[in-house]
C-alpha cells in the first residue's frame, strides 16, 4: 500500500471518529506531515468542507480546519503517542494554511492560526515589519466623465439620475450600479462617457444596450451614451468582465490596446493592464473573435487569447476561468504565478507602492485569499512562501535575503 493510500485509509477512520490506534495516530501524523503528500492534504481538507457543507451551508471551510485540527490533538492521557514537536507544529501550520489557501477559505482559517497558536507566531521566523496601521481592501469607487467633460465621483454621488446626456439618463441605482436609462425624448446626437476607476477601486454598470460591465482597479472604459451605428463598440484600458446583451444585428466590439474582440452575445474577460506583460482574453460561454495585426482567433466557452509584448498572439484550450475571474468574485487567485506579478495585484487593489529588496522572488505561488481582507492579513498567508514584508505608510517592501 502506498503511503497516499494508507493517508486516505487512516483519514477516512479519523473523520469518521472510527477509533486509532496509537500507532495509527502517530503513523496518520506523520502521513500529514510527508512532503510527499503535500498535495493530497488539501483535497483531504476539502472533503471535510464539502460534507459539512452538505448539512450546513453556514459551515466554512475555517470550520473544517478548526475541527480536525483540535480532534487530532484531543489525545487520551493515557496514549503512548508521542507529544507533537514544534517542527511538526511549524511544518503542519504551514500545510495547513496553504491548504486553507486552496479551499476557499483563506483568512477565515488563517485568522483561527493567528488567535489560537501564540507559539506558531512566536516560532516564525522574525523579520517582517507590518503596519500597525491596517491598509484596508479598495471598495466602489469610479469617477464618471460626462461628454461636456464635467466629472462626477461616483462613490459620493446621491442615488438617483446625476445628468441627461444626449436623451439618455445616467442613473446611479441604490446598489451602487451605473445605469444608462432612455427617457422619453429621442436620442439627437451621439455623445461619449468614459468610466474609471482608480487604484483601490471596482465598478459595476449597465450600458445602454443593457450589457453589463464589471471593472477592476485601475481600469476605464469609454462608450457612447446610446449605440446607434452598425455596432456597439467601446474602449477598455486595464481589465473588465463583459456579460453584453445578444443582438447580432449589431456586434459589440472592445477595443483594448491593438485588439479588436468581437462580439454577438457572450461573457468574457479582458486583462490588459499597461504594466502588464500579456493581454488575455477568456470566454467563458458564448464566442468571440479576437484580431491582432499578425492573426485572428475565434475562440469557444473555456479557451483564451494570450498576446504577448511584440504582438504575437495564441490559444490556451483548457483556461483557467476561476482564477481569470476571481477578481470579480472578490478573491485573489493565483496558480504558479511569479511573484511580481501577484504583487502587481496587491498594487492595485490596496493602492499601494511595491518594491523589493534584494532579487525579485523567484518561486511561484499558488493559492486563493479573499481581497475583502485587510492588507496585513494577506501578506501574513504571503509570508507563508518564505518572504517577508515591511510595511511604510503605503510603500511595501518585498524582502528577499
Amino acid at each position: 500500500m502506498t503511503k497516499q493510500e494508507t493517508l486516505r485509509l487512516l483519514w477516512d477512520k479519523y473523520v469518521m471518529d472510527q477509533k486509532l490506534s496509537a500507532p495509527e495516530l502517530r503513523q496518520l501524523k506523520e502521513l500529514i506531515n510527508d512532503k510527499d503528500n503535500s498535495s493530497l492534504v488539501p483535497e483531504l481538507l476539502n472533503s471535510v468542507y464539502e460534507q459539512k457543507q452538505e448539512i450546513s451551508a453556514e459551515y466554512s471551510s475555517g470550520d473544517a480546519f478548526k475541527e480536525i485540527w483540535e480532534k487530532l490533538h484531543q489525545h487520551p492521557e493515557t496514549s503512548p503517542a508521542p507529544v507533537i514537536t514544534s517542527s511538526f507544529k511549524r511544518n503542519w501550520w504551514k500545510y495547513a494554511s496553504a491548504a486553507a489557501i486552496f479551499i476557499a477559505a483563506g483568512l477565515g482559517i488563517y485568522r483561527f492560526v493567528i488567535s489560537n497558536s501564540a507559539q506558531t507566531i512566536a516560532e516564525q521566523p522574525s523579520g517582517s515589519v507590518l503596519s500597525s496601521t491596517e491598509i484596508q481592501p479598495g471598495g466602489n469607487k469610479a469617477m464618471l466623465t460626462l461628454a461636456d467633460g464635467s466629472v462626477v465621483a461616483l462613490n459620493d454621488a446621491q442615488d438617483g439620475v446625476l445628468a441627461t446626456q444626449g436623451g439618455v439618463n445616467v442613473v446611479k441605482l441604490n446598489n451602487g450600479e451605473l445605469s444608462y436609462q432612455a427617457d422619453n425624448k429621442q436620442a439627437n446626437e451621439v455623445l461619449f462617457n468614459t468610466i474609471a476607476t482608480p487604484r483601490g477601486g471596482k465598478y459595476r454598470l449597465t450600458l445602454p444596450d443593457g450589457s453589463k460591465v464589471w471593472l477592476n482597479a485601475e481600469s476605464s472604459l469609454r462608450y457612447p451614451t446610446a449605440f446607434t451605428g452598425k455596432t456597439r463598440g467601446v474602449v477598455l484600458k486595464g481589465e473588465a468582465y463583459f456579460e453584453v446583451t445578444s443582438n447580432a444585428a449589431q456586434p459589440f466590439l472592445v477595443e483594448v490596446k491593438d485588439l479588436k474582440v468581437d462580439v454577438l452575445g457572450t461573457r468574457f474577460n479582458i486583462m490588459a493592464y499597461e504594466n502588464e506583460t500579456i493581454t488575455a482574453t477568456t470566454l467563458v460561454d458564448g464566442a468571440v473573435r479576437v484580431s491582432a495585426a499578425s492573426r485572428q482567433l475565434l475562440l469557444k466557452p473555456g479557451q483564451q487569447a494570450l498576446q504577448g509584448e511584440h504582438g504575437s498572439m495564441k490559444m490556451v484550450n483548457d483556461a483557467d476561468i476561476q482564477q481569470a475571474l476571481a477578481w470579480k468574485n472578490d478573491y485573489f487567485q493565483f496558480n504558479a504565478d511569479r511573484f511580481d506579478q501577484l504583487m502587481r495585484q496587491i498594487e492595485r487593489w490596496y493602492d499601494v507602492s511595491v518594491k523589493f529588496e534584494g532579487a525579485v522572488p523567484e518561486r511561484k505561488f499558488g493559492g486563493k485569499i479573499s481581497r475583502l481582507s485587510p492588507l496585513n492579513d494577506v501578506l501574513r498567508i504571503l509570508e507563508l512562501s518564505d518572504v517577508k514584508f515591511r510595511v511604510e505608510g503605503k510603500t511595501i517592501t518585498v524582502i528577499n535575503k
